[in-house]
């Protein structure tokens, strides 16, 4: 027989993972600004966590991994989105008309 696993208290809530939904009726600048924007905030959370435990600050070492690991993926998510796009310009520049 196995027992069920109880609730866990005390544990710090987890955020949110879902992506923000994009409003894909804008420009593409805009869309662009706001991408590189949440980047940048993603970027800086994972750095004020590391910099919070640094400096002896009571921050659990799993937030801090979580920030840095969240960071880490989204700023790889926007180097693969950058290397698309000069792909798609190299492609088009080769183009014969």
């Amino acid at each position: 027989m196995i027992d069920a696993i109880t609730s866990v208290t005390g544990a710090m809530p987890v955020p949110e993972l879902a992506p923000r939904p994009i409003d894909s009726t804008g420009d593409f600048s805009r869309l662009l600004g706001e991408g590189l924007g949440a980047l940048n905030t993603s970027l800086n959370a994972g750095d004020h966590a590391l910099r919070a435990m640094a400096a002896g600050e009571a921050i659990p070492l799993h937030d801090v991994m979580i920030a840095m690991e969240r960071a880490r993926l989204d700023l790889q998510f926007a180097v693969e989105v950058r290397n698309r796009a000069v792909e798609a310009y190299q492609q088009l520049t080769q183009m014969q008309l």
